[in-house]
């Protein structure tokens, strides 16, 4: 392995963790943001903390690592029916991932239709599919 391929997966890992943590610590913000009586003072501030977080850390993490990705590919000019299948799994974060900015523009429209309940739920979601996909990474099955 060259140095510029250890690099790229290096920012590739680095890239996909500050997604996570985006991922994991949205959802979270929803939770508080979904419970009724909050003044107006603390509602625009989780919606200054909600755009922050998607437009400082999580879109850029999301491109990043999508590009990385797809760089380490290249290099290793090989595709093989594990990787399709975390690929697969990576669309389905991706999808997450604008389902929670959906979110966020319901919140800033006044039109969210969630509970802290569905909020708590699908906080799992993130945690499921990057489970997957770290296991499909680890253990590169054959099938």
């Amino acid at each position: 392995m060259t140095n510029l391929y250890l690099f790229i997966k290096a920012i590739h890992i680095i890239s996909f963790t500050a997604w996570m943590a985006g991922m994991f610590y949205l959802p979270r913000i929803f939770v508080y943001h979904s419970e009724e009586k909050l003044n107006i003072y603390t509602y625009k501030k989780f919606l200054i903390m909600e755009k922050k977080l998607i437009k400082i850390i999580m879109t850029p993490a999301m491109l990043a690592t999508w590009l990385l990705g797809f760089a380490l590919i290249l290099i290793n000019n090989s595709i093989e029916l594990w990787l399709l299948i975390k690929i697969f799994f990576v669309i389905l974060m991706s999808a997450c991932h604008g389902f929670f900015v959906k979110c966020y523009k319901d919140f800033y429209n006044k039109k969210n239709k969630y509970s802290s309940k569905f909020f708590r739920i699908i906080n799992e979601v993130p945690t499921f599919l990057l489970v997957v996909i770290v296991l499909l990474v680890v253990f590169k099955p054959s099938f």
